[in-house]
């Protein structure tokens, strides 16, 4: 692999450490994407038993999600190929987090876009407390929306009003306000404490699943169902047109795909074994 490095401590925790040559960041090129995948069967088919999975990131940030300048040169002729590939990893992403074992992510830096949805298939998140670090998903400011299960899970996390600033006005936030939110689970003081706090994780929770795995598991706040939130999503579409107008003109080109994502992500039970892959 040359983006990702896979090595098992004595332990038995696996750790993964994003590296992508020649670059100051980590992106989701395609060398990476055919790393993730082949990091992740070699998971699958570890024959001697592991603990837990770790991500990391070799560079000053976490992972800064897919190159722009690549995805400014795509044609409507790549439209499918790039659906094909979002798919591949949003399976990945999916297959990691069911794998029975727990994921921790380390965030040593800013992850955005991708990355944030990278960071957010892990079952934790240890983050260092430094107000320079963003998290999230900024891609609807440029008229994109995040492809790989980045709104599917905000959404799960936080619920429907509270995840909207962040998936329809592109907001960000620093790690004392996702720890806060619940999207980060641990905030250390450097990164020397990252892989400590990562691994006391991995022994104490052998049987790591996501919220959305439990039987129990409910959207925050409700379901499109409950009669607050569906007088919200009108009053939603409205105050999101609004802002477009005055701020951000980019994501009108993204609200028709919302509205649809919208109601595929909303739709009761989703949170199925396979709905993420679906969302």
């Amino acid at each position: 692999m040359q983006t990702i490095r896979y090595e098992k401590d004595n332990a038995g925790i696996v750790t993964l450490t994003f590296d992508e040559p020649g670059s100051p960041v980590n992106t989701m090129s395609i060398e990476w994407q055919r790393d993730l995948h082949a990091a992740v069967d070699q998971l699958a088919a570890e024959k001697e038993p592991f603990s837990g999975v770790i991500l990391a990131s070799a560079k000053s940030t976490f992972f800064a999600g897919a190159n722009l300048k690549l995805v400014l040169q795509f044609t409507a002729a790549d439209a499918p190929r790039c659906y094909e590939e979002v798919q591949a990893i949003k399976r990945s992403f999916r297959r990691m987090e069911t794998l029975g074992k727990p994921v921790v992510a380390c965030l040593n830096g800013s992850a955005l876009g991708g990355g944030w949805e990278l960071a957010l298939a892990a079952h934790h998140r240890v983050a260092i407390d430094d107000p320079r670090i963003q998290f999230g998903t900024p891609e609807v400011t440029l008229g994109l929306l995040p492809g790989a299960s980045g709104i599917t899970k905000t959404v799960r996390l936080l619920g429907l009003a509270a995840a909207q600033p962040y998936l329809l006005e592109g907001k960000l936030m620093r790690p004392r306000e996702a720890a806060r939110l619940g999207l980060v689970h641990e905030l250390v003081a450097d990164a020397d404490e990252l892989r400590a706090h990562a691994q006391a994780f991995i022994r104490a929770n052998a049987q790591a699943k996501q919220p959305w795995d439990e039987k129990d598991y409910r959207i925050p706040g409700g379901g499109p169902s409950s009669p607050k939130i569906a007088q919200g999503l009108v009053v939603a579409r409205r105050c999101s047109r609004n802002a477009r107008a005055a701020f951000i003109p980019h994501p009108k080109r993204s609200s028709h795909a919302w509205s649809k994502a919208r109601r595929s992500i909303l739709t009761p039970r989703c949170a199925s074994k396979a709905a993420i892959s679906r969302s």
